[in-house]
């Protein structure tokens, strides 16, 4: 496969791709048709040193073509020559480096699984690209967990689109955050959070439609919900999937599971399928639709620490509060003072978070959020909001450098 590299400054956001992008090493980053949704996506594109698209798929490939033949033309070479006059390169096995700012990273990732999951059936080595996209996500989150949240949470409460991919994303760096909780050996983790990042596989345009959609799901829509985890877990066998426990976890994500009062008691894959569960159910609560607002950061957590019609907390959202607070990072609060604020990070106690003010008593953007403590007097947290009551857009890397770095006691 020959590639051509590609100017970045020619993509711009609500672009619909005609054709392929790809990394150095070939793998693909945004499929064709795909299209450029968000500017994390954007930016996360043009971060890159260089993005590549095959030869035969844009008009520069031609232009290149017909530069290489009229400069093998002028120095009167031999056809046999012809590739080196051509400014091309062959898809390799290349490492390459993460760089830009986390925002930018995560932004990379969105639009690499993104790419991945629109082109499954037509991508070799799915599994090891998945598991490669997975390391990255361990790093990101072992570099900069809070800001990771943040940066999650925020834009998975205040887009609508994109949602399946973004969804998927932030599930799996959840359940990575609690693989240390529930003594999760390394290879359950992986397997763990591959399944979040493919659970939705038989759906995803689907599940993106219906973030956009204001009426209830048709007969057929409703036909592909009900049967996208099995089918899913089938499609990812056909592309060479052969983590087992991957593939029950997502034939499995929609299934009831039980067993002792303690997790830690259950068998292994009932135990994986639990987790998922709960946190796609309080992530997914949380993600605004055309149809519906987001509930507020204390509904969702309500509605997985104690599930309607159980008598006993569920230990998966007990831990899920323990891990970010009543409020996760990227939600929205009042406060006591009537400030408006975002939540940065958790606190000592899970209902005082250190927040950013972002809109004054007035109901006014103000120039520079103010960092506060929410656990001194004043500065309470009186209500938690859905990001769709609260509408403005805040500053990705200001707010990163606010976050209260080190280790809480």
């Amino acid at each position: 496969m020959d590639l051509i590299e590609f100017r970045q400054e020619l993509l711009f956001i609500g672009m619909s791709l005609p054709f392929t992008l790809r990394d150095e090493g070939g793998q693909i980053l945004l499929a064709k048709g795909q299209k450029i949704e968000t500017q994390l996506q954007l930016q996360g594109m043009r971060n890159r040193p260089k993005i590549f698209v095959e030869i035969e798929q844009t008009g520069e490939g031609v232009r290149a073509v017909m530069a290489g033949l009229s400069e093998l033309n002028r120095v009167d070479a031999p056809i046999k020559d012809f590739y080196k006059f051509l400014n091309v390169k062959e898809a390799s096995k290349v490492v390459e480096k993460e760089t830009g700012t986390l925002s930018q990273r995560w932004g990379d990732v969105e639009s690499k699984l993104g790419g991945l999951l629109a082109s499954f059936d037509t991508t070799s080595d799915f599994q090891e690209k998945i598991y490669a996209l997975d390391q990255v996500i361990l790093r990101l989150l072992n570099q900069d967990p809070t800001g990771s949240q943040f940066l999650l949470f925020n834009r998975s409460i205040t887009h609508f689109e994109g949602y399946s991919v973004l969804h998927s994303l932030l599930c799996a760096a959840l359940v990575n955050d609690l693989a240390i909780t529930f003594s999760l050996t390394n290879e359950e983790r992986r397997s763990l959070a591959c399944a979040a990042l493919t659970m939705n596989l038989a759906m995803t345009h689907l599940q993106d439609l219906l973030a956009q959609q204001k009426t209830p799901p048709s007969p057929v829509q409703r036909k592909v919900i009900d049967t996208h985890a099995s089918v899913g877990s089938v499609q990812l066998a056909k592309v060479g999937v052969t983590d087992d426990d991957w593939l029950k976890v997502v034939a499995l994500h929609h299934s009831p599971q039980s067993g002792p009062d303690k997790l830690l008691e259950w068998p292994r894959l009932p135990r994986l399928v639990k987790i998922l569960q709960t946190v796609d159910r309080y992530t997914a609560a949380m993600s605004p639709r055309k149809s519906r607002s987001g509930r507020t950061a204390r509904d969702s957590v309500r509605c997985v620490v104690l599930p309607v019609g159980e008598t006993k907390h569920d230990e998966v959202g007990t831990s899920l509060v323990k891990l970010l607070g009543l409020s996760p990072p990227g939600t929205y609060v009042t406060l006591a003072n009537g400030e408006t604020a975002v939540v940065v990070r958790r606190g000592l106690k899970p209902a005082e978070p250190w927040v950013a003010v972002v809109l004054n008593r007035a109901g006014q953007l103000i120039a520079e959020p103010k960092l506060r403590d929410s656990s001194r007097e004043g500065f309470g947290v009186q209500n938690t909001l859905a990001a769709t009551a609260v509408k403005i857009n805040v500053n990705m890397e200001l707010m990163l450098k606010l976050i209260p770095r080190g280790v809480l006691v």
